[in-house]
């Protein structure tokens, strides 16, 4: 995922700011013993949602105790422990963290990203593809129909964000088993959807520079950020809204266990925050870390 899906920090409880960051570094620790320590690079705002989501829905409870952190040897933070629905959500960002950078090197011919793939990524990816070998079979056919509809410079932004949906309906396949219900489906849909068409429009200015395709340059004669976030104004705040209306009437549908305060935050604020700052920045709003 790509570090739209985050916490309206601004307005949580403090309970709940406490609660979000322990699952925050649960998690890098939890990547850091089942894959390597320089694969903690790949915690994000994104995955944690999602880890947060299936212990609130599935109603676990991981333990919580304070321990120091690699980049704060002095100062204890309340951290989750590890567990296995925490684990399988690992395996789950390592097989799309691989995808990512493939589809990165297919995009920029990107000897960075072919490096950290090879180097870091590549070989835990192999371990996470044996335990779920039909989902990465999955998302590989999703990349490519994506690479497909890019080649054909498809205009249409229900089509070539319905991928991305597709794969995280998926992913809530596996997380969520026998708990899972049209209402989670409809709304990781929506989210996953949200996500693409957030990622296209934070990159428009570099994918124009760079001659790469994206959905909203398609039939536009683009000049700059300001213009098209003035011109494309009506259109882009309908698909990015329509998103978020859909994933906030699904997620009231949602029987949530636990953490409803942190997922209310996110899902309610943080992703409304998050759509505004696309529709009024020129800068990128892409957000990586906590």
């Amino acid at each position: 995922m790509f570090g739209y899906v985050i916490p309206d920090k601004m307005n949580m409880f403090m309970k709940d700011y406490y609660g979000y960051r322990a699952f925050y570094c649960g998690l890098c620790k939890s990547i850091g013993r089942r894959c390597s320590q320089l694969m903690r690079i790949n915690t994000t705002y994104d995955m944690t949602f999602l880890n947060i989501l299936a212990h609130g829905v599935l109603d676990v409870e991981p333990e919580m105790k304070m321990q120091k952190c690699v980049l704060n040897v002095v100062v204890k933070k309340l951290t989750a422990q590890d567990d296995e629905l925490t684990q399988k959500i690992v395996d789950i960002g390592t097989i799309l963290a691989h995808y990512k950078c493939v589809d990165d090197i297919i995009d920029d011919k990107s000897l960075s990203k072919k490096f950290v793939d090879n180097a870091i990524i590549k070989k835990h990816y192999k371990k996470a593809k044996k335990i779920y070998p039909e989902l990465d079979s999955y998302i590989a056919q999703k990349y490519l129909e994506l690479e497909q509809l890019e080649k054909d410079k498809c205009d249409s932004i229900d089509r070539i964000a319905h991928p991305f949906g597709e794969i995280m309906v998926k992913i809530g396949e596996v997380v969520f088993e026998d708990k899972y219900d049209e209402n989670l489906s409809n709304m990781l849909y929506n989210i996953g959807k949200w996500v693409y068409l957030a990622d296209a429009i934070d990159d428009v200015d570099d994918d124009f520079k760079e001659k790469k395709y994206n959905v909203f340059l398609q039939g536009y004669e683009y000049k700059d950020k300001a213009s098209f976030l003035s011109d494309k104004k009506e259109t882009l705040d309908f698909v990015l809204m329509s998103c978020y209306h859909t994933i906030c009437n699904d997620f009231d549908k949602i029987q949530v266990k636990k953490y409803e305060g942190i997922l209310t935050n996110i899902l309610w604020y943080g992703i409304l925050n998050s759509t505004k700052e696309l529709l009024r920045r020129t800068e990128k709003c892409k957000k990586a870390r906590i």
